[in-house]
């Protein structure tokens, strides 16, 4: 006989064509789902005591109210996930990445003359060029426009988003973009036929040309490249004074032996969290607010004092590897380096191992939940908390440099460095002390 199609499936195959309309009983199921997930799983309620979960969701489903498509179902609930402030904690639908891309990629910096303009970090484009100044974006000042879509992007810190926004998230920006540059050329662009800025380079490089060896490493998205990472290494001297570039470097997966390498002590780990959802818990809190009267449907408490926490690690160690790398370390960071990088980096900073010199970085790290709510989509809700060794905040916070830089948009321009510039300062004063 043959196997009946429920109702929830019929519904899950016809949306598998994204060209689909999305009925009401389908948006609301997903929508629950998204917000069951961050009731169950979202570890970072420390970081946003005054907002409630309940509030956050009743915004929501006001805004689903007229989306029929997926692009608006995409906007409503990024909407509401990234009023969260955690970079690990997002909604991708995978039907809108494709040629989400304008060539380029840009950011507001804080060297800049112009505190409304948006400055061209990068660039495959010919009429974009890294370093040109973005004055305007559809007849509004820069950073007015770019604001309306840096508010839907999943970040632990402002800078990130930003950051983000045209780098890995422009297929929130409408297709088509009408830019006045600083030297007021405007210009009509779209997404179409451009390669992403960043699809030219090198996950790992070692750069010896210098008087001291530079270790890029952009990725740890593939156990491979710390692989290469290591055996990069592995061709200098285990004294050779070194940078290591991790600059833009988003995470992957912990890169465990490459923190064994670089590390002379044994390892202090960093303390983590993930929430405790227990029934019998739950019970009692509702008890607690029936017997004080304060069970209504105007009763919401904050989220940070609903959610007990589990702590998972504590001082915890393991050991440094038997043949560590001793050169004389300077890393350069960016609010690009983010998670599994930020693991890399919290014992190199907590020990003080290395020199940091840049800029502070993304400040998220954490394993998240992962579910799809509707097909060819991907829900991700952060549900470990990570703090420094000693306890002290982490998320939202990021590893703060030694010797803080920044490009300016002359820098960029002409293809300067001053972090790599600093950096070999600095190696050049410790070797030569």
């Amino acid at each position: 006989m043959e196997q009946e199609i429920s109702a929830l499936q019929h519904a899950m195959a016809r949306l598998e064509d994204p060209t689909t309309l999305i009925p009401p009983v389908a948006k609301y199921y997903a929508a629950s789902r998204i917000y069951s997930a961050v009731e169950r799983c979202f570890a970072h309620w420390e970081n946003i005591p005054e907002i409630s979960n309940a509030e956050l969701y009743f915004d929501y489903l006001g805004a689903l109210e007229d989306v029929e498509d997926r692009r608006g179902f995409l906007l409503a609930t990024q909407n509401y996930l990234a009023r969260l402030k955690n970079a690990h904690t997002h909604f991708i639908d995978f039907t809108l990445l494709q040629n989400s891309g304008f060539g380029f990629w840009a950011r507001p910096l804080p060297v800049s003359a112009s505190k409304h303009a948006w400055t061209v970090c990068g660039s495959t484009r010919t009429d974009i060029k890294a370093g040109d100044i973005i004055e305007q974006v559809n007849n509004l000042p820069a950073n007015e426009f770019f604001a309306g879509y840096t508010k839907l992007v999943s970040a632990s810190k402002p800078e990130a988003a930003a950051r983000n926004l045209l780098l890995f998230n422009s297929f929130l920006l409408p297709n088509q973009l009408n830019i006045t540059l600083h030297d007021g050329q405007s210009l009509q662009i779209t997404r179409a036929g451009h390669k992403h800025p960043l699809s030219l380079l090198k996950a790992v490089e070692l750069d010896t040309s210098g008087k001291h060896p530079h270790l890029i490493i952009r990725s740890f998205s593939k156990p491979e490249f710390e692989e290469q990472a290591l055996s990069f290494l592995s061709q200098l001297d285990d004294h050779s004074p070194l940078i290591l570039d991790l600059r833009g470097n988003g995470g992957g997966n912990t890169p465990r032996k490459l923190m064994q390498k670089l590390c002379l002590e044994p390892i202090l780990v960093c303390r983590e969290s993930t929430p405790q959802v227990i029934g019998l818990e739950k019970a009692e809190q509702g008890v607690a607010a029936w017997q004080n009267g304060e069970l209504s449907a105007h009763h919401n408490q904050p989220n940070a004092e609903t959610t007990p926490m589990r702590l998972l690690t504590k001082d915890e160690t393991f050991p440094a590897s038997a043949t560590p790398f001793w050169g004389e370390l300077i890393i350069l960071i960016d609010v690009g380096s983010g998670s599994a990088t930020e693991d890399l980096l919290i014992p190199l900073k907590h020990s003080g191992r290395a020199t940091i010199v840049g800029e502070a970085s993304a400040g998220s790290t954490g394993q998240p939940y992962f579910e799809a709510s509707l097909p060819k989509t991907q829900l991700t809700i952060s549900a470990k908390r990570a703090d420094f060794p000693d306890g002290t905040r982490f998320e939202g916070v990021g590893i703060q440099p030694d010797y803080p830089v920044m490009p300016t948009p002359e820098d960029i321009r002409h293809g300067n460095d001053p972090a790599l510039m600093l950096a070999q300062q600095l190696l050049r004063q410790m070797v030569s002390s």
